[in-house]
């Protein structure tokens, strides 16, 4: 399943590293639809609202484009500036 944060914030974790901190608007889940593989973890920090949808009524196309707006979580960090 494919998940659209509605309401709350979330914490990507990697390792046991928090990584992020994010909120409405946010898609989770669709690099492991398309990759097959999770590459972290997703926990609520505060009450949460999500929209599911099957992975499977995706097409791989929509999922790609997806991606490619986020970052992996094994990319080092852009430096600022």
């Amino acid at each position: 399943e494919v998940a659209l944060l509605l309401d709350g914030v979330v914490e990507v974790v990697r390792d046991g590293r928090l990584l992020v901190e994010i909120g409405p608007g946010a898609v989770l889940g669709e690099r492991a639809l398309l990759e097959g593989v999770r590459t972290s973890t997703v926990r609520a920090v505060t009450p949460v609202t999500v929209a599911l949808v099957d992975g499977g009524s995706l097409a791989r196309e929509d999922l790609e484009v997806l991606v490619l707006g986020h970052r992996r979580e094994d990319e080092p960090d852009e430096p600022a500036g």
